[in-house]
């Protein structure tokens, strides 16, 4: 017999990742939407081949390579100190677009916060309408960044991923220099 939980409108409940979290501090949050198809399926955060996030990391010096083991990507986020994660928990989903999340329930990002904060929150794919519906009252510093997903057209040309790049680059230089202050 399925373990799988059913919506009220009959579709599977699909459950997210848990989180990636430092042994120490956590110097920032990055926070995504909901794991892809690919990642439920790898059980890996950014597990789609087309996802740009291990790329971003690797550009900014969080991991060596994009093309290492996820233990070893995994073993460098979290030695720089950052988190992964996402809003929700678990949702009912056609395929892996965000515009498709129906019946999210979020993580309990408020308890993480309680417990190991303050840290600022880097929004993947600029998720702050979604923050501040679900989240506004945390005092949190969030940052909304683009999309590593392989939709957005920002990653079509040299000139938009080196901006796109900068803007990741930026937004984690900050938080590592925020947390050694």
């Amino acid at each position: 017999m399925s373990s799988t939980r059913l919506s009220s409108a009959n579709k599977p409940l699909l459950q997210g990742l848990p989180p990636i979290l430092p042994d120490g501090k956590i110097k920032a949050l990055i926070l995504g939407s909901f794991p892809s198809i690919a990642s439920l399926k790898a059980q890996q955060y950014y597990a789609h081949p087309q996802n740009h996030f291990w790329r971003v990391l690797e550009h900014c010096r969080i991991i060596e390579s994009a093309t290492a083991d996820y233990a070893t990507r995994v073993a460098q986020v979290q030695a720089a100190g950052l988190a992964i994660w996402d809003l929700y928990k678990e949702v009912t989903r056609q395929g892996s677009g965000d515009d498709q999340i129906r019946n999210e329930v979020t993580n309990d990002i408020e308890a993480l916060w309680q417990e190991r904060g303050p840290f600022p929150i880097l929004l993947n794919g600029r998720r702050q309408r979604e923050w501040k519906l679900h989240f506004e009252y945390l005092d949190a510093k969030t940052i909304p960044l683009p999309s590593t997903s392989p939709r957005p057209l920002h990653w079509n040309t040299v000139e938009s991923r080196l901006v796109a790049i900068k803007e990741w680059r930026d937004a984690l230089e900050r938080s590592q220099r925020a947390a050694s202050d």
